[in-house]
Protein backbone atom coordinates (compact mmCIF):
# COMPACT_ATOMS: atom_id res chain seq x y z
CA UNK A 1 0.00 0.00 0.00
CA UNK A 2 1.44 3.34 -1.07
CA UNK A 3 1.26 6.07 1.61
CA UNK A 4 0.99 9.83 1.15
CA UNK A 5 1.14 12.34 4.00
CA UNK A 6 1.04 15.57 2.00
CA UNK A 7 -1.32 16.64 -0.78
CA UNK A 8 1.54 18.48 -2.49
CA UNK A 9 3.19 15.11 -3.17
CA UNK A 10 0.17 13.82 -5.08
CA UNK A 11 -0.49 13.97 -8.82
CA UNK A 12 -1.58 10.51 -9.87
CA UNK A 13 -0.98 9.36 -13.47
CA UNK A 14 -3.88 6.91 -13.13
CA UNK A 15 -7.59 7.02 -12.33
CA UNK A 16 -8.96 6.17 -8.90
CA UNK A 17 -11.92 5.15 -6.78
CA UNK A 18 -11.85 7.11 -3.53
CA UNK A 19 -13.49 6.92 -0.13
CA UNK A 20 -12.97 9.74 2.37
CA UNK A 21 -13.48 9.87 6.12
CA UNK A 22 -11.81 9.93 9.50
CA UNK A 23 -12.41 6.18 9.85
CA UNK A 24 -11.79 6.26 13.60
CA UNK A 25 -11.89 2.63 14.66
CA UNK A 26 -12.25 1.34 11.09
CA UNK A 27 -15.45 -0.29 12.34
CA UNK A 28 -17.84 -2.48 10.33
CA UNK A 29 -19.49 0.57 8.75
CA UNK A 30 -16.13 1.93 7.62
CA UNK A 31 -15.14 -1.52 6.38
CA UNK A 32 -18.22 -1.56 4.14
CA UNK A 33 -17.15 1.70 2.47
CA UNK A 34 -13.56 0.55 2.04
CA UNK A 35 -14.51 -2.88 0.70
CA UNK A 36 -16.86 -1.33 -1.85
CA UNK A 37 -14.03 0.99 -2.93
CA UNK A 38 -11.63 -1.93 -3.34
CA UNK A 39 -14.18 -4.06 -5.20
CA UNK A 40 -15.14 -1.32 -7.66
CA UNK A 41 -11.48 -0.46 -8.28
CA UNK A 42 -10.56 -4.04 -9.12
CA UNK A 43 -13.56 -4.48 -11.41
CA UNK A 44 -12.89 -1.23 -13.31
CA UNK A 45 -9.07 -1.12 -13.50
CA UNK A 46 -8.77 1.77 -11.02
CA UNK A 47 -6.59 2.30 -7.97
CA UNK A 48 -8.40 2.19 -4.62
CA UNK A 49 -7.77 5.20 -2.37
CA UNK A 50 -8.57 5.75 1.31
CA UNK A 51 -8.33 9.46 2.11
CA UNK A 52 -8.21 10.17 5.84
CA UNK A 53 -6.66 12.46 8.44
CA UNK A 54 -3.76 12.12 10.87
CA UNK A 55 -5.77 13.95 13.54
CA UNK A 56 -9.48 13.91 14.35
CA UNK A 57 -11.16 16.92 12.65
CA UNK A 58 -13.19 17.66 15.80
CA UNK A 59 -9.95 17.95 17.79
CA UNK A 60 -8.73 20.69 15.45
CA UNK A 61 -11.54 22.89 16.76
CA UNK A 62 -11.70 21.41 20.29
CA UNK A 63 -8.29 19.94 21.24
CA UNK A 64 -8.59 16.65 23.13
CA UNK A 65 -12.39 16.54 22.80
CA UNK A 66 -12.54 13.18 21.02
CA UNK A 67 -10.54 10.17 22.20
CA UNK A 68 -9.21 7.80 19.55
CA UNK A 69 -10.52 4.26 19.28
CA UNK A 70 -7.38 3.02 17.58
CA UNK A 71 -3.95 4.56 17.08
CA UNK A 72 -3.14 6.04 13.69
CA UNK A 73 -0.49 3.34 13.26
CA UNK A 74 -3.10 0.63 13.78
CA UNK A 75 -5.58 2.41 11.49
CA UNK A 76 -2.99 2.23 8.75
CA UNK A 77 -2.29 -1.45 9.45
CA UNK A 78 -5.97 -2.45 9.46
CA UNK A 79 -6.62 -0.66 6.18
CA UNK A 80 -3.49 -2.12 4.60
CA UNK A 81 -4.63 -5.65 5.49
CA UNK A 82 -7.92 -4.97 3.71
CA UNK A 83 -6.06 -4.60 0.40
CA UNK A 84 -6.22 -0.86 -0.31
CA UNK A 85 -3.80 0.43 -3.00
CA UNK A 86 -3.22 3.99 -1.74
CA UNK A 87 -3.51 5.49 1.73
CA UNK A 88 -3.62 9.27 2.12
CA UNK A 89 -3.32 10.53 5.70
CA UNK A 90 -2.93 14.29 5.95
CA UNK A 91 -3.31 16.72 8.86
CA UNK A 92 -6.72 18.30 9.22
CA UNK A 93 -5.56 21.91 9.38
CA UNK A 94 -6.62 25.45 8.55
CA UNK A 95 -6.53 24.80 4.81
CA UNK A 96 -9.20 22.11 5.24
CA UNK A 97 -11.45 24.60 7.03
CA UNK A 98 -11.14 27.26 4.32
CA UNK A 99 -11.40 25.35 1.05
CA UNK A 100 -14.74 25.58 -0.75
CA UNK A 101 -16.65 22.48 -1.79
CA UNK A 102 -16.05 23.32 -5.45
CA UNK A 103 -12.28 23.69 -4.97
CA UNK A 104 -12.17 20.57 -2.81
CA UNK A 105 -13.63 18.58 -5.67
CA UNK A 106 -11.82 20.32 -8.50
CA UNK A 107 -8.36 20.88 -7.04
CA UNK A 108 -8.05 17.78 -4.85
CA UNK A 109 -10.33 15.02 -6.08
CA UNK A 110 -10.13 15.73 -9.80
CA UNK A 111 -6.73 17.37 -10.41
CA UNK A 112 -4.68 15.41 -7.87
CA UNK A 113 -6.50 12.12 -7.34
CA UNK A 114 -8.00 11.74 -10.84
CA UNK A 115 -11.17 10.39 -9.26
CA UNK A 116 -13.62 8.42 -11.38
CA UNK A 117 -15.75 7.11 -8.52
CA UNK A 118 -16.43 8.28 -4.97
CA UNK A 119 -17.80 5.95 -2.29
CA UNK A 120 -19.16 7.87 0.70
CA UNK A 121 -21.37 7.42 3.73
CA UNK A 122 -24.86 8.92 3.93
CA UNK A 123 -23.66 11.55 6.45
CA UNK A 124 -20.51 12.59 4.59
CA UNK A 125 -19.60 16.28 4.84
CA UNK A 126 -16.59 18.19 3.53
CA UNK A 127 -15.03 21.60 2.88
CA UNK A 128 -15.44 24.85 4.85
CA UNK A 129 -18.20 24.91 7.44
CA UNK A 130 -19.28 21.47 6.16
CA UNK A 131 -20.87 23.08 3.13
CA UNK A 132 -20.32 19.91 1.12
CA UNK A 133 -22.70 16.97 1.51
CA UNK A 134 -23.74 13.98 -0.65
CA UNK A 135 -26.17 16.02 -2.77
CA UNK A 136 -23.65 18.79 -3.46
CA UNK A 137 -20.99 16.20 -4.21
CA UNK A 138 -23.28 14.55 -6.76
CA UNK A 139 -23.88 17.91 -8.49
CA UNK A 140 -20.14 18.63 -8.64
CA UNK A 141 -19.44 15.08 -9.81
CA UNK A 142 -21.69 15.59 -12.86
CA UNK A 143 -19.70 18.69 -13.81
CA UNK A 144 -16.40 16.86 -13.37
CA UNK A 145 -17.29 13.53 -14.96
CA UNK A 146 -17.13 11.09 -12.05
CA UNK A 147 -19.67 8.95 -10.20
CA UNK A 148 -20.76 9.02 -6.57
CA UNK A 149 -22.12 6.09 -4.58
CA UNK A 150 -23.77 6.92 -1.27
CA UNK A 151 -23.73 3.93 1.06
CA UNK A 152 -26.51 3.42 3.59
CA UNK A 153 -25.49 3.05 7.25
CA UNK A 154 -24.68 -0.44 8.49
CA UNK A 155 -27.38 -1.46 10.96
CA UNK A 156 -26.82 -3.86 13.85
CA UNK A 157 -29.64 -4.78 16.21
CA UNK A 158 -31.74 -1.88 15.00
CA UNK A 159 -29.18 0.91 15.21
CA UNK A 160 -26.47 2.40 13.05
CA UNK A 161 -22.88 1.41 13.76
CA UNK A 162 -20.98 4.53 14.79
CA UNK A 163 -17.68 5.49 16.40
CA UNK A 164 -19.69 7.34 19.07
CA UNK A 165 -21.45 4.12 20.11
CA UNK A 166 -18.15 2.25 20.18
CA UNK A 167 -16.60 4.87 22.47
CA UNK A 168 -19.64 4.65 24.73
CA UNK A 169 -19.43 0.86 24.89
CA UNK A 170 -15.72 0.97 25.76
CA UNK A 171 -16.10 3.61 28.48
CA UNK A 172 -18.99 1.60 29.94
CA UNK A 173 -16.83 -1.51 30.04
CA UNK A 174 -18.86 -3.34 27.41
CA UNK A 175 -15.89 -4.51 25.36
CA UNK A 176 -18.03 -7.34 23.96
CA UNK A 177 -20.31 -4.80 22.27
CA UNK A 178 -17.27 -2.86 21.08
CA UNK A 179 -15.90 -6.05 19.51
CA UNK A 180 -19.19 -6.70 17.74
CA UNK A 181 -19.23 -3.19 16.23
CA UNK A 182 -15.53 -3.12 15.37
CA UNK A 183 -15.30 -6.63 14.00
CA UNK A 184 -12.20 -7.23 16.16
CA UNK A 185 -11.18 -6.82 19.79
CA UNK A 186 -10.60 -3.34 21.14
CA UNK A 187 -6.94 -2.99 22.12
CA UNK A 188 -4.58 -0.68 23.98
CA UNK A 189 -0.82 -0.58 23.43
CA UNK A 190 2.05 0.90 25.39
CA UNK A 191 5.52 0.48 26.79
CA UNK A 192 5.84 -1.73 29.87
CA UNK A 193 6.94 0.43 32.79
CA UNK A 194 7.69 -0.16 36.46
CA UNK A 195 4.75 0.21 38.80
CA UNK A 196 4.45 -0.20 42.55
CA UNK A 197 5.09 -3.96 42.22
CA UNK A 198 2.24 -4.78 44.59
CA UNK A 199 1.17 -7.69 42.40
CA UNK A 200 4.61 -9.26 42.55
CA UNK A 201 4.46 -9.28 46.36
CA UNK A 202 1.10 -11.07 46.15
CA UNK A 203 2.41 -13.67 43.71
CA UNK A 204 0.72 -12.05 40.71
CA UNK A 205 3.35 -9.90 38.96
CA UNK A 206 1.75 -7.54 36.48
CA UNK A 207 2.96 -5.70 33.40
CA UNK A 208 2.02 -2.02 33.71
CA UNK A 209 1.80 -0.14 30.41
CA UNK A 210 2.27 3.56 29.69
CA UNK A 211 -0.91 4.14 27.71
CA UNK A 212 -1.67 7.00 25.34
CA UNK A 213 -3.95 9.60 26.97
CA UNK A 214 -5.42 10.36 23.55
CA UNK A 215 -6.94 6.87 23.43
CA UNK A 216 -10.32 5.94 24.86
CA UNK A 217 -9.80 3.71 27.91
CA UNK A 218 -12.23 1.03 29.13
CA UNK A 219 -14.23 1.52 32.30
CA UNK A 220 -12.47 0.74 35.57
CA UNK A 221 -12.64 -3.00 36.21
CA UNK A 222 -11.02 -6.39 35.65
CA UNK A 223 -10.94 -7.87 32.13
CA UNK A 224 -10.07 -11.13 30.42
CA UNK A 225 -7.51 -10.19 27.78
CA UNK A 226 -4.89 -11.35 25.33
CA UNK A 227 -1.43 -9.85 25.81
CA UNK A 228 0.91 -9.58 22.83
CA UNK A 229 4.67 -9.19 23.37
CA UNK A 230 7.28 -9.56 20.62
CA UNK A 231 4.66 -11.08 18.33
CA UNK A 232 3.69 -13.78 20.85
CA UNK A 233 0.19 -13.89 22.33
CA UNK A 234 -0.64 -14.92 25.91
CA UNK A 235 -3.74 -15.07 28.10
CA UNK A 236 -4.05 -12.24 30.58
CA UNK A 237 -6.16 -10.77 33.36
CA UNK A 238 -6.05 -6.99 33.11
CA UNK A 239 -6.89 -4.47 35.81
CA UNK A 240 -7.86 -0.93 34.93
CA UNK A 241 -8.13 1.13 38.08
CA UNK A 242 -6.40 2.67 41.05
CA UNK A 243 -5.81 -0.43 43.23
CA UNK A 244 -7.87 0.89 46.18
CA UNK A 245 -7.06 -2.06 48.46
CA UNK A 246 -3.42 -0.92 48.59
CA UNK A 247 -4.31 2.78 48.65
CA UNK A 248 -3.52 3.47 45.02
CA UNK A 249 -4.39 6.86 43.55
CA UNK A 250 -3.37 6.94 39.89
CA UNK A 251 -5.18 5.07 37.13
CA UNK A 252 -3.13 2.21 35.74
CA UNK A 253 -3.51 -0.59 33.18
CA UNK A 254 -1.85 -3.71 34.57
CA UNK A 255 -1.91 -7.22 33.14
CA UNK A 256 -1.12 -10.48 34.86
CA UNK A 257 0.13 -12.72 32.06
CA UNK A 258 -0.58 -16.41 32.58
CA UNK A 259 2.37 -18.84 32.42
CA UNK A 260 4.85 -16.04 31.79
CA UNK A 261 7.96 -15.03 33.72
CA UNK A 262 10.20 -12.69 31.73
CA UNK A 263 11.60 -9.21 32.24
CA UNK A 264 9.75 -7.08 29.68
CA UNK A 265 10.38 -3.57 31.03
CA UNK A 266 10.83 -1.19 28.10
CA UNK A 267 9.08 -3.47 25.62
CA UNK A 268 5.83 -2.64 23.87
CA UNK A 269 2.80 -4.67 24.86
CA UNK A 270 -0.60 -4.88 23.23
CA UNK A 271 -3.65 -5.73 25.35
CA UNK A 272 -6.76 -7.00 23.54
CA UNK A 273 -9.93 -6.92 25.61
CA UNK A 274 -12.18 -9.99 25.43
CA UNK A 275 -14.69 -9.37 28.21
CA UNK A 276 -15.14 -7.57 31.50
CA UNK A 277 -15.07 -10.05 34.37
CA UNK A 278 -15.97 -7.78 37.29
CA UNK A 279 -15.81 -4.31 38.79
CA UNK A 280 -12.84 -3.10 40.81
CA UNK A 281 -13.31 -3.95 44.49
CA UNK A 282 -11.72 -2.49 47.62
CA UNK A 283 -11.01 -5.43 49.93
CA UNK A 284 -10.47 -5.23 53.68
CA UNK A 285 -6.97 -6.59 53.24
CA UNK A 286 -4.50 -8.07 50.78
CA UNK A 287 -5.59 -11.66 51.54
CA UNK A 288 -9.06 -10.95 50.16
CA UNK A 289 -7.48 -9.36 47.11
CA UNK A 290 -5.19 -12.35 46.60
CA UNK A 291 -8.12 -14.79 46.74
CA UNK A 292 -10.02 -12.75 44.17
CA UNK A 293 -6.96 -12.62 41.86
CA UNK A 294 -6.80 -16.41 42.04
CA UNK A 295 -10.47 -16.57 40.96
CA UNK A 296 -9.84 -14.11 38.11
CA UNK A 297 -6.87 -16.11 36.87
CA UNK A 298 -8.81 -19.36 37.10
CA UNK A 299 -11.64 -17.89 35.02
CA UNK A 300 -9.25 -16.79 32.26
CA UNK A 301 -7.45 -20.14 32.27
CA UNK A 302 -10.67 -22.15 32.10
CA UNK A 303 -12.22 -20.09 29.33
CA UNK A 304 -9.32 -19.06 27.10
CA UNK A 305 -6.07 -20.89 27.83
CA UNK A 306 -6.77 -24.10 25.91
CA UNK A 307 -8.44 -22.18 23.09
CA UNK A 308 -5.31 -20.08 22.69
CA UNK A 309 -3.03 -23.09 22.89
CA UNK A 310 -4.91 -24.91 20.12
CA UNK A 311 -4.93 -21.93 17.79
CA UNK A 312 -1.24 -21.15 18.31
CA UNK A 313 -0.49 -24.62 16.92
CA UNK A 314 -2.29 -23.64 13.70
CA UNK A 315 -0.61 -20.27 13.07
CA UNK A 316 2.40 -18.35 14.33
CA UNK A 317 0.87 -14.98 13.42
CA UNK A 318 -0.70 -13.54 16.56
CA UNK A 319 -3.23 -11.55 14.51
CA UNK A 320 -4.46 -14.73 12.82
CA UNK A 321 -4.54 -16.58 16.15
CA UNK A 322 -6.62 -13.90 17.90
CA UNK A 323 -8.96 -13.44 14.93
CA UNK A 324 -9.59 -17.19 14.72
CA UNK A 325 -10.37 -17.32 18.45
CA UNK A 326 -12.69 -14.32 18.13
CA UNK A 327 -14.64 -16.01 15.34
CA UNK A 328 -14.84 -19.27 17.27
CA UNK A 329 -16.22 -17.50 20.33
CA UNK A 330 -18.67 -15.54 18.17
CA UNK A 331 -19.97 -18.72 16.50
CA UNK A 332 -20.93 -20.12 19.90
CA UNK A 333 -23.06 -17.13 20.92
Amino acid sequence: MKVYKNLDDIDFPFDTCVTIGNFDGVHKGHQTLINKTIKYSRENNLKSVVFTFSNHPVNYFKPGHVKNIISYKEKYEVIERMGVDIYISIPFDESMTQISAEDYVGKILVEKLHVKKMVIGHDFTFARQREGNPEILKELAKKNNFDVEVVDPVIMEGRRISSTDIRRAITEGDVVEAEELLGRYFAVEGEVIKGRQIGRKLGFPTANIQYDNNMVIPQIGIYATFAVIDGEVYCGATSIGTNPTVNGKNLSIETYILDFDENIYGKDMRVEFIEKMRDEIKFDGVEGLKLQLEKDTKYVKENYFELLKKNKKISGDYKVVIENIRKQIESKK
